[in-house]
């Protein structure tokens, strides 16, 4: 699986990169990967040629914030966003509800990418089904 994101490592989970907007729109599709994001970040007209050669581009809704942050900021999308949704994902692998992936790309703005990581490394399931990838 090397060029997809995979650090050579196999352990059995999926692997799992996160990455800022710009590093996506320079990333070559695999149709084996999932992307996973907030509402709103790969809208604009340099991240629209990236979106193709992927399984799927999955955007996460984000609740109205008082607070006036961004649409895929991670306070603001559901408690547990991403954890919920790559839970949502990995039992659809499983059961056949959505076709076979070996990788899912989180893409968010760079300046919530620590955010993001430390919300799916600290989830023990997560963790337990999903590994770093080199661009984790």
């Amino acid at each position: 699986m090397a060029g997809n994101g995979d650090s050579g490592d196999d352990d059995g989970r999926i692997v799992l990169d996160l990455v800022d907007a710009a590093a996506f729109a320079g990333m070559a599709g695999d149709a084996g990967a999932l992307v996973l994001t907030g509402q709103g970040v790969l809208d604009d007209a340099a991240a629209a040629p990236a979106r193709a050669g992927w399984q799927d581009v999955i955007a996460l809704r984000a609740t109205l914030s008082p607070f006036g942050h961004g649409v895929a900021c991670v306070c603001c999308v559901p408690s547990g966003g991403f954890t919920s949704a790559l839970s949502d994902l990995f039992r659809a692998r499983v059961t056949g509800q959505r076709p076979w992936f070996d990788r899912v790309v989180i893409v968010m703005p760079a300046e919530q990418l620590d955010e993001v990581r430390r919300e799916v490394t600290g989830h023990r399931v997560v963790a337990a089904r999903y590994r770093p990838g080199p661009g984790a």
